[in-house]
C-alpha cells in the first residue's frame, strides 16, 4: 500500500484567506461584494421574468400585443415581482447576519415551477399532484428551516397563480394552504433525518397532511355525506393524489439524496450517518496503518459528540470530524508514540525543527487525503482547525533549552501549526476534545476533582492562546463543554476491583505512551516517548 497521496487542489474560496488576496482584503472585498450584489440583481431579475412567463403562459388565448394582454402581463410581473422582494426582505429581518441562498433557491424554485407548468398542460391531471411535498424535502434538505420555508411560501403563491390562470374554477385559498400545510411538513421532518427509510415516512406523512387539509378546507367536501358517493367526489380524489404525490416524493428523494449532496454540496444527517461507519475503506486503512491514532480518534469522537450534545451543537459532525481528524498520520504512524511498540525514540535521531516538521505535517497530510476522499467540506476544515495556530510545545521547549531565553522566544512562533484557528464550534469542540483526550491519559489519579481541574487547565490554555478568538462558543458553551469532559473522561478512568492473584497492579495509561502531559494536544508529546520509527 502506497503511502504517497496527492494532493488536491486549492478550493478557491480557501485562497482568500491564504493567498494574494489577504494583501488587499480591503479592496477585494469591496470589488467582490459588489460584483455579488450585481450577480444578485441579474438573478433576481431573470427569475422574476421567468416566473412571470410561466405564469402568464398558462393562460389560454392570451393576445400579448392587445392593450388588455400586455397590461395583464404588467400586472403579473409587478405581483412577481412584489413576492420576490417581499421573501428576500423578510428572511434579511429575520437573520440579519445570514446571506439569501440567491443562486441556490433561484434553481430550486425555478425547476419547481417549469415542472409545474409541464403538468398543467394537461387539463385531466390533478393540481395536487403537483410535486410540492417534493419541494419542501428538497429545500429542507439543502437550506435552513426558515430560509426553506419562505422559498415554500412563495413557491405556493406562484402555483396558485398558474393553477388559476388554467383552471379558475379552483378554489385558491383551500389548494395554497393545503399544500403550504403538506411542505411545513415536509421541511421540519427532514431536519435531522438519519434513516434513508424514515424519508419515505416524511413523504408519506406530508402527502397525508396535504391530503387531510384538502379535505377539511374544501368547502363542499362534506356537503353530502354519502359514502359512497363521498369516494368519487373532487375533493377525495385530489386527496388521494396528494397521498400519492407525498409517497412518490418520498421515493424520489431516497433515490436522489446522494446526487443533491454532491451537486449542492451540503452536508446531510444520512451522509454524516455512512461516513461514520468505521468500516469504511479510508477508516479501516486508518486504523490498520495507525492503530493507536484510530483508537485515540474514536475516544476523541466520543467527547467532543457528548460535549456539541450538552451545548446543542451538532454532536455528528463532531464524531465523524473526530474520526478524520488524524488520518494524516497514516502516512508516518511510527512518528507519534500511540502506534509504536516500544524501542528507540526517532525523535532523538532529529534536530527540533525536524521534529516540528514532521509533527505539522499530518495536518497537511490529513487535509490532502481528505480533499483526495472527497470527504465533505466541512471535515476537510476540521483537519487543519484541530489544532488551530497552537504551539508544538514539546519540541518547542526541547528547542529552548539549546538557545537563550531572547531566541526561543524569537522561535516560539515558527514552532506553531499553520492553522486556521477553528471557525465553528464544531471545530472549536473537537480542538478541546482533541487536547484534553490525549493529555488526561498522563493523570496518575484520576479522580473527578482532578479530571475536572485537568480539563479546566487544558480550555483555559487554549482560550488564553486565543484559539478559540474566531468560533462561536461563548463563556457558557465552555462550561457546557468542560462539564461534559469530566462526566466522559470519569466514566472512562473509572476503577475497578483488583482481583485475588493479581501480580501486577494495573498500570496508568501514562506509563504506556509516555507523554509529558504538557497540556498540548497529544501529538507533539506523545512523539516525544520512546518508540521505534516504523515506517511505510
Amino acid at each position: 500500500m502506497s503511502s504517497s497521496r496527492g494532493r488536491s487542489s486549492t478550493k478557491s474560496w480557501q485562497r482568500l484567506s491564504f493567498g494574494k488576496r489577504q494583501t488587499r482584503t480591503g479592496q477585494l472585498s469591496s470589488e467582490e461584494a459588489q460584483h455579488r450584489r450585481w450577480m444578485q440583481i441579474l438573478l433576481l431579475s431573470f427569475q422574476v421574468l421567468l416566473v412571470t412567463f410561466l405564469i402568464g403562459w398558462m393562460s389560454p388565448g392570451q393576445d400579448l400585443l392587445s392593450d388588455p394582454g400586455v397590461g395583464r402581463w404588467i400586472e403579473l410581473l409587478a405581483v412577481v415581482l412584489l413576492i420576490h422582494v417581499g421573501s428576500l426582505l423578510l428572511s434579511r429581518t429575520m437573520n440579519p447576519d445570514s446571506s439569501w441562498p440567491l443562486g441556490r433557491s433561484f434553481m430550486l424554485l425555478s425547476g419547481f415551477l417549469i415542472a409545474n407548468w409541464i403538468i398543467l398542460q394537461d387539463p385531466t391531471v390533478s393540481v395536487m399532484l403537483l410535486p410540492v411535498p417534493l419541494l419542501g424535502m428538497v429545500l429542507g434538505f439543502l437550506l435552513k428551516p426558515m430560509q426553506a420555508i419562505l422559498i415554500s411560501a412563495a413557491a405556493v403563491v406562484f402555483t396558485v397563480l398558474m393553477v388559476l390562470e388554467r383552471q379558475p374554477q379552483i378554489d385558491a385559498v383551500a389548494m395554497g394552504l393545503a399544500q403550504f400545510l403538506g411542505i411545513l411538513v415536509a421541511v421540519q421532518g427532514v431536519q435531522k433525518v438519519r434513516s434513508r427509510t424514515r424519508i419515505l415516512t416524511i413523504g408519506f406523512l406530508a402527502g397525508l397532511t396535504q391530503a387531510i387539509g384538502n379535505l377539511l378546507l374544501e368547502p363542499l367536501a362534506f356537503r353530502d355525506l354519502d359514502v359512497t358517493a363521498f369516494v368519487v367526489t373532487l375533493p377525495m380524489q385530489d386527496a388521494m393524489w396528494s397521498l400519492v404525490g407525498g409517497i412518490s416524493a418520498g421515493v424520489l428523494i431516497t433515490s436522489a439524496l446522494p446526487f443533491m449532496e454532491r451537486w449542492f454540496d451540503v452536508l446531510t444527517e444520512i451522509r454524516l450517518v455512512e461516513l461514520a461507519d468505521t468500516h469504511r475503506p479510508l477508516l479501516n486503512e486508518f486504523s490498520l496503518l495507525a492503530p493507536g491514532s484510530f483508537q485515540h480518534s474514536l475516544m476523541v469522537g466520543q467527547l467532543a459528540e457528548e460535549a456539541a450534545n450538552t451545548i446543542g451543537a451538532n454532536g455528528l459532525l463532531c464524531r465523524v470530524g473526530a474520526l478524520y481528524h488524524d488520518i494524516g498520520k497514516m502516512n508516518k504512524p511510527g512518528y507519534f508514540v500511540e502506534n509504536m511498540q516500544g524501542g528507540d525514540n526517532v525523535h532523538d535521531r532529529l534536530s527540533p525543527e525536524m521534529s516540528r516538521l514532521v509533527v505539522i505535517a499530518h495536518v497537511k497530510d490529513g487535509k490532502s487525503i481528505a480533499e483526495e476522499e472527497r470527504l465533505p467540506q466541512p471535515i476537510v476544515d476540521m483537519i487543519p482547525m484541530h489544532h488551530g495556530t497552537s504551539v508544538v510545545e514539546f519540541f518547542f521547549h526541547k528547542k529552548a533549552q539549546q538557545v537563550d531565553e531572547e531566541e526561543a522566544d524569537r522561535t516560539r512562533e515558527a514552532f506553531r501549526y499553520p492553522g486556521p484557528k477553528p471557525t465553528f464550534r464544531e471545530a472549536g469542540i473537537l480542538m478541546l476534545a482533541d487536547g484534553v483526550e490525549a493529555s488526561s491519559r498522563t493523570l496518575s489519579d484520576p479522580t473527578p476533582a482532578r479530571v475536572r481541574q485537568h480539563v479546566r487547565n487544558i480550555i483555559q490554555a487554549r482560550t488564553g492562546d486565543g484559539q478559540l478568538d474566531e468560533c462561536e462558543l461563548t463563556m457558557s458553551d465552555l462550561h457546557g463543554i468542560e462539564d461534559a469532559f469530566v462526566r466522559v473522561l470519569s466514566a472512562i478512568h473509572h476503577g475497578r476491583v483488583k482481583y485475588p492473584g493479581d501480580a501486577v497492579p494495573q498500570q496508568q495509561d501514562s506509563g504506556e505512551n509516555g507523554s509529558t502531559g504538557s497540556g498540548d494536544s497529544g501529538e507533539e508529546n506523545s512523539t516525544a516517548a520512546s518508540v521505534t520509527a516504523r515506517r511505510r
